[in-house]
């Protein structure tokens, strides 16, 4: 048994900083969260599927780093592709909600049955998939990540399951949604209420944590930023190595700083190590 299962969807990313050139790369919430772990000191499994568009050098790639591969499925449908714009300090992510990216969720939800980590790591998926995880888990600790469309689309639904995590990683910007009107700190205490340990990401102002009432900071490591892509991911992926080693959430959330700061230092998945040819893409990107 591994120490850390990481399920959840891998992608074919499209990355643009500024007007600079745009670069196909692999990525999704499940490559990222998988090279945290294994950074935070994990045996790691990734159990996700691609399409036939997915280059079998990037799975080799993953292997080659020490994370197993063998539950990465292969299915028909392609893999869902993003497309991740930088600049000016701000993010867009225009694939959330379209179409084809709709389809290929559903047709690339993670298999739950046989995932063998002592620890499971559920990235952002879905709220009736998180369900089947949570079914599939037991007793074993569940760390789950959301994402932004989830929580605006899905808020109830999320809330109604948050009891049964062990961690709930969310991003200040989807504690929002799933809380509106309040500020990011009383976000967090409100989520906790359900008794799940919530570890809330602000980006460059590091983590909150806060379990039961207790609300504490941890701040950011330092970091050169190259590429912010995959950083909170990562630290998710790092956290659940923490409590795989038997950390307390604190002390697995400041350990993960230091894997956030190396996320960011190069761009895609390279700042945590692993390293595939990049496709420069000639067509103009809707």
């Amino acid at each position: 048994m591994t120490d850390v299962a990481v399920l959840g969807y891998l992608s074919i990313d499209t990355l643009s900083h500024g007007h600079g050139v745009a670069a196909q790369q692999p990525g999704g919430a499940a490559l990222y969260a998988s090279l945290g772990a294994l950074r935070g000191g994990a045996s790691t499994a990734i159990v996700a599927s691609v399409g036939p568009d997915w280059p079998n050098d990037w799975t080799g790639a993953l292997s080659g780093c020490g994370i197993e591969t063998h539950r990465v499925a292969h299915r028909p449908h392609p893999t869902r592709r993003t497309q991740i714009r930088h600049g000016l300090g701000a993010r867009q992510s225009p694939h959330f909600g379209r179409q084809d990216w709709l389809a290929a969720t559903l047709a690339h939800r993670p298999d739950p049955l046989g995932a063998d980590g002592r620890v499971m790591v559920a990235t952002p998926m879905p709220v009736s998939v998180l369900a089947a995880i949570l079914d599939a888990a037991g007793d074993r600790p569940v760390v789950a990540d959301t994402s932004e469309w989830v929580a605006g689309t899905q808020a109830a639904e999320l809330i109604a399951v948050l009891g049964r995590l062990t961690v709930f990683a969310p991003s200040c910007e989807e504690t929002r949604l799933l809380c509106p009107g309040l500020d990011d700190d009383h976000a967090a205490l409100a989520l906790a209420v359900c008794g799940t340990v919530i570890i809330q990401k602000r980006g460059a102002q590091g983590l909150v944590i806060v379990q039961g009432t207790d609300l504490r900071r941890i701040p950011a490591h330092p970091a050169h930023v190259v590429d912010p892509t995959g950083a909170g991911d990562a630290v998710v992926g790092a956290i659940a190595a923490g409590l795989a080693r038997g950390m307390t959430p604190f002390a697995a959330a400041r350990s993960a700083m230091a894997i956030g700061a190396m996320a960011v230092s190069g761009l895609g998945p390279s700042g945590l190590g692993l390293r595939v040819p990049e496709q420069t893409l000639s067509e103009e990107i809707p």
